[in-house]
This record gives C-alpha cells, structure tokens and sequence, in this order.
C-alpha cells in the first residue's frame, strides 16, 4: 500500500506515521466520518506468516474490546487486496519514551499525572482479562497536553495463552521483562504490574534500571541483581513515591500490588505531606528460592584476550530477544601468542553456555499456576489447560464472600511453580452457608430470639392479644418452617401472645388469617370474613380489617377482615393480523449475470403471553410475494406486538395489536 491509496472506499492514505518489522502505520482520513485516523497495515511479505497474521488479529481483538480514555481506540478491522489492516484512533503527539529523552527531569507531580493515567487504561485492561505483556514506554503515546494512551496489544494474551516463550523466542521487551518472564514462567497481571513499575522508575529518573550488551544479560539482572534504589542517586524523591515503585518491582510476585487498581491508589497519595516519613518497602523475600542462579562474575582478564578476537555484540533488540539456545557461535581466528589464555575463555564461555542452557530448560519445564479464583469451573479447567495443567479433584465448601460456582483456591496455589503436566486441585464454592428455619410456634420468645441472633438473624418482634396460657409464647413466624435461608440477609418476624385481660383490636395486616382465628378464640369476639383477590398480598394473608388497630373491644364484639385470595388470572384471548411480504429479487454477489434470484429471508418476532419480543418466533423463506396471518396470545384488556424483518431489515411492526 502506498500514499493516495483508498482503503475500502473510505480512509485515504496521506502520510507514513512509522514502519516496523511486522507492520506500518499510516496517517489516513476517514471520508465518511471526515476525520484523521491510524491505518495499520500488515507487511505484505508477512501475509502468509501465521504467527504474524495471529498476532496482528490479537492485537486488533484484544485492544477492541477496550473503551477507555487511555487506550487507543480501534476503529474497524479488514483487508484489501489479502493484506489486513487495523484503523485506529489518530494520536496527535509523540512517544513516551521520546518524551522523557526530551524531558528529564520530569516533575514529580507530572510523573504521578502520567502514570495513574497509564495505570488506569492497564486496569482497565485487566479487568476485561488482557494482559498487555509488552508494557513499555514506546507503546505508550502522549499529546501535546500530557493525554496518555496506550496503544500495541499485538502481544496481549486473555489470562489464557502460553508462557512468554514462543518457538523458543521471548517476547517482549526485556527492559522492561519481569523476573518471572526471565524465568520463563508464564506472563500474569503481576508481570504487567512489574513492567509499571519499571515505567515509574524510568520516569522518575530518565533511565532504565538495568541494562547490559545483550538481551541476555539485562533478562538475568532482572531476577539476579536487587532493583536499584531511587533515592541512592536521587535523595530528593520521597520514599513513600520510590516505595511505590519497589513493591510493583518486587522479585516475588506475591510481593507487588495484588492489582493495577491497588497500585494506582498507593500512587494517589504518594506525594502528600503525611507520607514523606515513611520507611522504606521491603519485600518478604527478594530471592527466588525455587531456582537460584549464581550471578555472572565479571569477565576475567583472560576472557578479556578472547573478547579482543570477537567482532562487537550486535545492537540490543529492545523488542524480541534470542533464547539461550539460540546465540549464534562465535568465531576465534588462531593466534600463536596467549594460546594458553584463549584456551581458558573459552572453557569460560562454554560454562556460561552450559549455565544458559540449564536456565533455558528450566524454563520449559516449569510453569506458573495462573490465579483461577472467582472464576466457574469451566473457566478455571480452560486456563488451568492453556497452561499443561490438569483439574485432579475439586471439593464444595461454603464461603462468606465467593458466590457459588465460583473457585476460592486452588492447590498448589496462584503464582507456585510446578512442573509442567501437574494437577491442581480446586476448592468451589457453595455460597454463604444455608440454615434451615425450625418451627417455633409453641417455644418461649425469649430463648428463640437469642437462639436466632447467635445465627445472624435480624428477629423482630409483633405482639398479638392472647388469653394468659400464650403470654409470651411464640403463636407464629414470617418464614415456613424447613425453608433454608442465609441468615446474614433474612429477617425473621416472631408473632408473640401478649395477654390483657381489657384488649384492644390487633393489627392483621398482611399476617397468616390464622392469627385472626387465634385472636377470636382467645377473647371471645366472632370474625367476619370476605376474600378478593390481590395482586401483591399473598393468598390467605389480611389485606384489610375493621375495626382498625388499637380499638377498645369485649367479648361478643364482630370484627370484620378481608383476606386475599392471591392474583386474579386473566382470560386469555387470540389477536392476530395478517401481513403480505412482498418479494424482492436479489442476487449473489458472484452471480455477475444475475440469472438466479435468491430467496428473501423472513424473520418474524411476537410480544405476547408466551413470547419475547426479542426472540424469533418464526423464521421462513419466501420466493414470491406471501400473505402470512400472525397469531398472538394476550390477556382479554391487554394487546400484542409484532416485528417483520425481511433479509434482516424491518419490513412491518405493530406494538398494540388488540384482541380480535
């Protein structure tokens, strides 16, 4: 694709924004929408490279599923003449990692500006399940008005993917590459979170933490050498801000912010006044203890002979970086002098190359368990799989917080190292634990009540005239006896007899018509009773009374209640009309002759008492014009609803069809 080209009809190449090894990027205009855009073109000598080709449709899928002021938005995704394209948001301005080159020092104040903005597009990330695994200034664009987006998910996995190393090649930037990335453990939201931390650091101080001639050697720092201290270099900072940095840096990743979220609240505050007292982070442990690899010792001078016969390391990849096994042999041309030092480097850098291999092997074999709580069980044994990991047994247990169905733990726990192939064992959960209701009609109240609050319950108390036997005795309950309820939600209200020898008339509303009949027995008055029915009070509960609550009564007195007799159910009668469709010849988009109309597609949707208007209900073909009569269902004072859609368009509607 060249400039002036016309993707689609629409966006109108105007100017090359960038080239890169899979990838260019051009500034385009939108016709329709008459606006700039970002056009991003697959290489043409890559269209046939799968994992170019997954990578790019990763990119466009995970970055589409993301609305937030802070990512770069994506516009439309296709292809013109095989080669595919992603149209984004147009970001007027440069690159992070030009600007701090441009910048250093950056104020402290701009610095936590721009990264909460960076911190709120990853969260956002993370909560939709993405892991951006190539977090880096370059992927990080900023306007003229410090607007940050984040843009480049051709990397991001969803929670689900394989570990960072593919086809023995390590992705990423290695910069930027967590320890456990270096390891060769799986990328989890814990790895981006350390990658923000080495944003931060760089930020603060224009420079990156660690970095050395190969890639090699910067991804051994990362899990070998302590991160470096901030306020060594720089004493001004406030350790409550290189606090921040040091826990989404820590060695371990149970030692950095469990989330993006959490991160972004410590960094709010980092530079209040009643913060810049605070002692220093320290991790649990800034040593991985599952694999230890001896730190490579300077060379010697020896090696330092061999190094005058090898040509200059090749430029650092910032983006992709060889594996272990992958680096190229290195030529020695025969010298006669030093031939006894020459010997010696090269025993040297045959045990660094056996050391490489045996960090390379312990990469492939080990994996990280990936952090499955919450998630259903389907879910958990998918990740649990995209990661050679297999479900051995799961048991059900009650829990507080996790919703049933979902998992609370698993074992061996998120974030352990395993062998690849290894069982995992999961804990689901059965929700809040359920208590049945007993019957305490005929116990004491008092008893009962304490009995409920040392369950949780919420007891309330109604107090009904009774005659002296029943005083203080429970005469009924709100909840049916056996019903299993959680008791932190439920309340439950006790009926209690309260005797008097004068009484007054009781409140019956919404209570069981029992309690009328108690309450007529005990003092001696006769009940009326009329039922009607009634949409919201239940069936064979008082709706109404007379005389009302609080009236002075004898024995012999005439009390009147009207009960419900539950919901009335409504007649229901036919409403129907009758549609004619006409047809419209159409043709398929290779039929250039168009000798074969196809048929037109009819999809035709009812509102009424036993369909959704949402739903289909009926779905047919016609190849000539038809008259089809709809039939609905619907209460004898109620009406219906119809929807008409011909090859997907609406045809005909009605929303008050009435009964026929």
């Amino acid at each position: 694709m060249e400039i002036g080209d016309k993707l689609s009809g629409r966006y109108l190449l105007t100017n090359t924004i960038g080239q890169g090894g899979m990838a260019n990027v051009f500034l385009a205009h939108d016709l329709i929408l008459d606006r700039d855009v970002a056009v991003k073109v697959l290489r043409y000598d890559f269209q046939d490279n799968k994992d170019a080709i997954r990578r790019f449709q990763r990119e466009a899928m995970s970055a589409s599923q993301l609305l937030h002021h802070n990512i770069v938005e994506v516009y439309d995704v296709d292809e013109e003449d095989k080669q595919q394209y992603i149209v984004m948001e147009f970001v007027k301005g440069t690159d992070l990692k030009t600007y701090i080159l441009q910048n250093a020092p950056i104020s402290l104040e701009l610095v936590v500006s721009i990264m909460s903005q960076i911190l709120s597009g990853i969260d956002v990330a993370h909560k939709h399940r993405i892991i951006h695994r190539d977090i880096k200034p370059q992927n990080i664009l900023i306007t003229g008005q410090n607007e940050v987006k984040i843009t480049d998910f051709g990397i991001a996995i969803a929670l689900s993917d394989t570990s960072i190393t593919q086809t023995n090649t390590l992705l990423g930037s290695v910069h930027y590459l967590s320890p456990e990335q270096a390891r060769g453990s799986n990328a989890t939201t814990k790895s981006d979170i350390y990658a923000l931390g080495v944003v931060l650091y760089e930020l603060i101080t224009g420079s990156v933490p660690f970095d050395g001639e190969s890639a090699v050697s910067v991804a051994l720092k990362h899990f070998q050498e302590p991160f470096p201290r901030i306020r060594e270099e720089l004493n001004y900072i406030p350790q409550s801000l290189e606090n921040v940095v040091l826990k989404a840096t820590a060695k371990e990743p149970k030692d950095r912010y469990n989330s993006v979220q959490e991160m972004l609240q410590d960094l709010s505050t980092s530079l209040s006044a009643n913060r810049m007292n605070e002692v220093m982070f320290q991790p649990s442990d800034n040593l991985d203890e599952t694999m230890i690899v001896k730190p490579i010792k300077p060379i010697s001078s020896a090696s330092k002979v061999l190094s005058e016969q090898v040509s200059a390391p090749e430029p650092l990849d910032e983006t992709v970086f060889q594996s272990f096994d992958e680096v190229a042999p290195i030529s020695v041309p025969k010298r006669k002098k030093g031939f006894l030092g020459v010997i010696f480097a090269l025993i040297i850098m045959m045990l660094l190359a056996s050391g490489g291999y045996y960090v390379y092997s312990q990469m492939m074999r080990y994996v990280t368990v990936p952090d499955v709580a919450d998630m259903t069980q389907a879910e958990a044994v998918e990740l649990l799989s995209e990661f050679d990991l297999t479900v051995s047994t799961v048991t059900q247990a009650w829990h507080n917080t996790v919703e049933a169905g979902k998992v609370i733990s698993s074992n061996p726990g998120s974030n352990e190292r395993v062998e690849r192939n290894s069982q995992v064992e999961l804990v689901m959960s059965n929700g809040k634990e359920q208590v049945e209701i007993g019957n305490y009609v005929g116990e004491m109240y008092e008893p009962i009540r304490s009995q409920l609050r040392a369950a949780n319950f919420i007891v309330e108390r109604r107090d009904l005239a009774s005659g002296p036997e029943d005083e203080g005795k429970i005469l009924g309950q709100t909840i049916e006896p056996g019903s299993k309820v959680i008791p932190e939600n439920t309340t439950i209200t006790l009926i209690v007899g309260s005797y008097s020898e004068s009484f007054t008339m009781q409140d019956f509303y919404n209570l069981s018509y029992d309690m009328v009949e108690n309450f007529a027995a005990a003092y001696g008055v006769t009940v009326e009773t009329e039922y009607e029915y009634d949409d919201y009070i239940p069936e064979g509960q008082v709706i109404s009374q007379s005389p009302s609550n609080g009236t002075p009564l004898v024995p012999g007195d005439i009390i009147s209640v009207v009960v419900s007799a539950g919901p009335e159910e409504e007649e229901i009668v036919t409403a129907s009309e009758n549609i004619t469709i006409e047809y419209t010849p159409i043709y398929a988009e290779d039929d250039t002759e168009q000798t074969e109309p196809l048929p037109n597609t009819i999809e035709i949707f009812i509102g009424d008492s036993e369909n959704n208007i949402n739903n289909v209900h009926t779905e047919l073909t016609i190849e000539e014009t038809k008259t089809i009569k709809i039939l609905m269902y619907v209460p004898v004072n109620g009406t219906g609803q119809y929807r008409v859609l011909r090859n997907g368009e609406v045809y005909a509607e009605n929303f008050s069809v009435y009964p026929d």
